[in-house]
């Protein structure tokens, strides 16, 4: 076997087995499980905290009233009176099968007029009755309900430019799981490149350095490392998306069936989502990966204390940050001059390229370019990462000056 071989399978071998990486590949599968389950809990929480009323006014306002709103709406009438206690307690909610709120109509000149009483303000501050408009319109001007509610609604069909999505539904779902893909693209990249700084760092200052590169080029050291780190993010990253995958279908169908608007097949229209991406993900994470992790293990190299690291991984962890909100700005303008322009840009490409594709018909030439600009870079970045890196691994005592550094790149 020869030397990359022998140290990619000894490094990826031994943080495999750490319990650092096992805790986070077990805590971020817990985290993408809670972000997939959570809008369909929150929905459930909400809709059981505000859906459960009790109903009072005059008889044939209150059953046109409760008649709309059980159709149309997420309430349900528990008790209906003809007119509330004053004043209206939470002993009495709690007496109607513990009512989230009493509701009380009138009609007041000639116009719907409604009391509410929450157990929770916070609840119902957003909430507005939109669905009690047919009958507001109805005590207005006297034109039955069954009437007025038809032209209240305004027929539209939305058309797509392109062959991307089906339908507006499957588009805001697929702008949401590109937006999670981006997250762990992100915080993969910064997680896995860290690694790589940190076990630098420690073989230097470890004076373990000294017998690797002794038997081992320095560049097939710093090559073994990178492709061990990288495996072992592809795999963390593996169970986390294999974890989405599994619990997503479930959240969908759930989520589409507590919001009576979307109707009964918008689970399975909500994941309209090309699997391919997750190939163009894979992709440009290791484009990424490698461009960062190499300028991160060139850093290292570069310091004789591990509490130099912060002030070393600050310089070189800004421009994944600036990438990540860039990428954002893409999801929201694909094809926007600025973000087509950025899809080129080493370091900030892989981004914002694979926004793109998550969201939009993104022309093959664009892509490869993409491609190819960023194997470029990789392949500049292992040349000069790995000169730095030989300069500074043997170097003890103060940081290498940028005159030695320089004369390592010249070299």
């Amino acid at each position: 076997m020869n030397e990359i071989g022998i140290v990619f399978a000894a490094e990826f071998a031994r943080k495999l087995r750490s319990r650092v990486y096992l805790v986070a590949t077990l805590g971020g599968a817990l985290m993408v499980a809670f972000l997939v389950e959570a809008p369909a809990l929150f929905s459930h929480a909400t809709l059981d905290s505000t859906s459960d009323i009790v109903l009072a006014g005059p008889p044939a306002l209150r059953q046109r009233a409760a008649a709309l709103m059980e159709a149309k709406a997420d309430f349900r009438v528990v008790a209906s009176l003809d007119r509330l206690p004053k004043p209206v307690t939470l002993a009495f909610l709690d007496a109607h099968q513990k009512a989230a709120a009493a509701l009380e109509l009138s009609d007041a000149h000639h116009k719907l007029h409604v009391d509410v009483y929450p157990r929770d303000l916070a609840a119902y501050d957003e909430i507005e009755f939109r669905v009690l408009i047919p009958l507001s319109i109805e005590v207005a001007t006297g034109l039955p309900s069954a009437e007025v509610t038809p032209a209240l609604k305004v027929e539209r069909v939305i058309h797509p430019l392109d062959r991307k999505f089906v339908d507006a539904k499957s588009a805001t779902f697929a702008h949401g799981v590109a937006f999670g893909l981006i997250f762990i693209l992100y915080f993969s990249i910064i997680i896995a490149s860290q690694s790589v700084m940190a076990s630098v760092a420690e073989e230097k200052t470890s004076r373990i350095a000294e017998l690797l590169v002794a038997t081992i080029s320095p560049v097939n050291l710093l090559t073994a490392k990178t492709l061990a780190a990288a495996a072992l993010a592809l795999l963390q990253i593996g169970v986390w998306v294999t974890t989405a995958l599994v619990l997503l279908p479930r959240a969908a169908v759930s989520l589409a069936g507590s919001q009576s608007a979307l109707g009964p097949d918008s689970g399975a229209q909500l994941l309209a989502f090309d699997p391919g991406e997750l190939i163009a993900f894979a992709i440009f994470f290791l484009l990424g990966f490698f461009q960062y992790a190499t300028i991160y293990a060139a850093a290292a190299s570069l310091i004789s204390r591990t509490e130099d690291l912060g002030s070393v991984a600050t310089p070189v962890i800004l421009p994944v940050v600036g990438a990540f909100f860039i990428a954002q700005f893409t999801l929201l303008q694909p094809n926007s001059p600025l973000a087509i322009a950025f899809s080129f840009v080493p370091f900030i490409s892989p981004f914002v390229i694979f926004s793109r594709i998550a969201i939009s018909l993104v022309p093959w030439w664009q892509i490869a370019l993409a491609v190819a600009i960023n194997l470029a870079t990789v392949a500049v970045c292992f040349y000069l990462g790995g000169k730095i890196y030989r300069v500074g691994m043997l170097l003890y005592g103060n940081a290498p000056s940028l005159r030695q550094v320089w004369a390592a790149l010249r070299a």
